[in-house]
């Protein structure tokens, strides 16, 4: 493909990607994560509850490390990072909130692309993709509702979680169903029922893709897969295809500025992923000396 188009109106470091994981998948998952795309990003928080010197984990405590922790994990994360931004300026803060598991891979300059459309000082909510489930009544009583998948990940823009910050830990500590119930777990309509119950609604956009590359095009066919030609995310993706991900739209990211003749961003590109690669080596480095 010719013809790059970089972001105009955001650059990486005005989103905050929060990466929600669990202690059996530091050195697998989210090692993954944190060696490919998340190398290349400033702001970047791991949310569970086991510190560890192998990941730099933002320790959401008593919210345990199964499935159904997530929910908690998460809320109790979003909260965490909010309120410390509070204590910096506001033009210091994250202008974005992207939020997704440890199998995600983000094509981060793709995602920026599809922000340059939204206002981060509006309430957005963000997705790929829309379904029904449960919500939940302060009563105990339950109804029916959309809401935005987080398979494909969740965008909120600052002005979101300004608004729910307030609400986040009261509601999933005493109006979402706790553990052992079934919709426990559901993180993403535990998000989905509060943002909407606050009166915001979704914004749903292309380049979110729930499954992985090869079971994308299994659903929805070669060339409805291909006529995305600059996809934000993938999921359900292991450790070893996030590297080949992350190789393969390294490489394309090069080829199609070599393509343009686009010398300056070329340039720019390999001394900022040369930069980033010895930087993570370093830490990890570091890491590895403190745990021996």
């Amino acid at each position: 493909m010719n013809g790059w188009k970089k972001a105009k109106r955001y650059h990486e470091d005005d989103i905050a990607f929060i990466i929600y994981t669990a202690f059996p998948f530091y050195l697998t998952r989210a090692r993954a994560v944190r060696l490919t795309w998340i190398s290349r990003v400033t702001n970047y928080y791991f949310l569970s509850s086991v510190p560890d010197p192998s990941l730099p984990v933002t320790v959401t405590n008593n919210t345990g490390e199964d499935y159904q922790s997530n929910t908690k994990k998460i809320f109790y994360g979003l909260e965490l990072i909010y309120k410390a931004q509070l204590s910096i300026p506001a033009s210091s803060r994250h202008k974005w909130y992207f939020l997704v598991g440890c199998d995600t891979y983000v094509n981060v300059p793709h995602l920026l692309k599809r922000l340059d459309a939204y206002d981060s000082q509006i309430p957005y909510f963000i997705g790929g993709s829309v379904g029904t489930q449960t919500c939940f009544h302060s009563n105990g009583t339950s109804y029916k509702s959309l809401f935005v998948g987080g398979n494909t990940a969740h965008v909120y823009s600052a002005a979101l979680v300004d608004a729910i910050y307030p609400h986040l830990i009261q509601y999933v500590n005493s109006i979402w169903p706790q553990p052992n119930h079934t919709s426990s777990a559901q993180s993403d309509v535990a998000l989905s029922c509060l943002i909407f119950h606050l009166g915001f609604n979704m914004t749903i956009i292309p380049g979110f893709w729930r499954n992985t590359p090869d079971k994308t095009i299994q659903e929805f066919g070669l060339t409805e897969a291909l006529s995305e030609k600059e996809p934000s995310s993938y999921h359900y993706i292991k450790p070893e295809q996030m590297i080949d991900l992350d190789e393969f739209y390294v490489y394309q990211h090069i080829d199609r500025l070599i393509n343009d003749r686009n010398w300056n961003e070329l340039k720019h590109f390999i001394r900022f992923f040369i930069g980033t690669h010895y930087k993570i080596l370093r830490k990890i480095y570091r890491e590895r000396l403190e745990i021996n």
